[in-house]
């Protein structure tokens, strides 16, 4: 599996909000902030608010919508959760776990040639989309082996 990085696809501070036509507010810098140093872990709005106790949680919430509009920041259904990341230079899929709900980015090329043969077999133009994978993670398995 080749190593990827999840460099943010337009600067590292706050600027990329007023390059977007934005107002840096307080709040948005706040919440940007919260979001690189997540280094491309999948936050909840919940997540991101409990980070920031002296915003009210609408405001994160509304915050969050802005930097997604905007396209700085990335939201991710899975499993009926709204997860958040600063959005990446490409575009990737997950893999989550049915036991703790962890969430990882998937870099392979299977999944790009699997997509590939999907459209070529299928005759479809395929939309960019992000899949998610299900299965139980390497610390869930190793727990369940253990003797009770």
């Amino acid at each position: 599996m080749k190593a990827h990085t999840h460099a943010p696809h337009v600067l590292a501070d706050v600027t990329a909000i007023r390059s977007a036509g934005r107002r840096v507010t307080r709040q948005r810098a706040l919440i940007w902030d919260v979001l690189m140093r997540a280094e491309g872990s999948h936050l909840s709005a919940r997540e991101v608010a409990a980070e920031l106790p002296e915003l009210h949680q609408a405001t994160v919430y509304r915050a969050l919508d802005v930097l997604v509009a905007e396209g700085l920041a990335r939201r991710t259904e899975i499993d009926g959760r709204s997860l958040y990341e600063i959005a990446a230079e490409h575009l990737h899929h997950h893999v989550v776990c049915t036991s703790c709900g962890a969430v990882h980015h998937v870099h392979d090329e299977t999944v790009r040639n699997a997509l590939q043969k999907v459209a070529r077999e299928s005759g479809y133009a395929l939309a960019e989309e992000e899949l998610t994978f299900r299965g139980v993670c390497p610390a869930c398995a190793a727990a369940t082996s253990l003797p009770a």
